[in-house]
Order: structure tokens, then sequence, then C-alpha cells
């Protein structure tokens, strides 16, 4: 007999950070890291899914996602540049905090979202490139029946 389960860390946080990013932003929002990534661009890559307890009706797992945001300014790295691309990571901090408890249509889909840590990166291939890693955990309760 087939087991039923739920593909938590994609339908509940992947697919719900990218629906909270898109809403806000007017970027594209990409899973692949080879696609062309145009001017700028935000990329969500998984990167753990951890056990946190037992609970009589399955498990409450912390996840982390990466949000990594990329702009190419051609060459024209100013204060400016830089302003940008911190405007960006604390709007991204905000709307982390606002949604740090997400529910659709009245069902929890994740809590205690937090943006964990910020990175701001230079391209090491094209310099053009600037970009912050945004590390983002969340928590979900894993139901099991």
């Amino acid at each position: 007999m087939a087991i039923t389960y739920e593909n938590v860390i994609f339908d509940r946080v992947i697919d719900n950070l990218h629906t909270i990013i898109a809403d806000e932003f007017s970027i594209p929002v990409l899973y692949d890291q080879f696609a062309e990534r145009g001017n700028q661009s935000f990329l969500i890559t998984p990167v753990s899914d951890e056990y946190e307890e037992e609970i009589n009706i399955g498990q409450v797992r912390h996840y982390t996602v990466n949000v990594n945001y990329q702009i190419d300014f051609a060459g024209n790295y100013t204060k400016n540049s830089l302003k940008q691309v911190a405007m960006v990571a604390e709007r991204m901090k905000r709307l982390i905090y606002n949604n740090r408890n997400y529910s659709v249509s009245g069902t929890r889909q994740f809590y205690n979202a937090v943006v964990e840590n910020i990175d701001y990166v230079r391209g090491e291939d094209s310099p053009d490139l600037l970009g912050v890693d945004i590390v983002t955990t969340v928590s979900a309760m894993e139901i099991v029946s």
C-alpha cells in the first residue's frame, strides 16, 4: 500500500514565499538558478528541512530557504546601487515579518517566519551584478495520518 504524504517544503513554504514576494514586487521570482535572470530577479532555493519536535498528530519541522535578489548595474556600481539593493533587503525583512504567520483561506501554511541572515554579494563572475542573500526560516506542522 502506497504511503500518503504532503510536499510541505514546496507546497506550503516555497510556493507561498513565491506568492508573497511576487505580490509585493514587480520583479520575476525564479526557481531555476540557471535560468536567464534578466536585469533583476529573485531566486528561491531550499536550504534545509530540520526536525523540531514531535506532536501527537505529526511533527513540527523547521525549514530554511534562501531568497536571492540580484540586479545588473552594467558597470555603474555607485552609492545609489548599494542603496537600491539595501532597500530591497529591508523591504523583504518587513514583508517576511508581516507574513510571519501565514495562512491561505484559513489554513495555516507556516508560522514563525523570520529573516535569519542577510549577506550582500557582488558577482564573482560578473562584477556588474550586485545582490543580496536573504536566509529565511519558517516552521510548519507536518501532519501524519
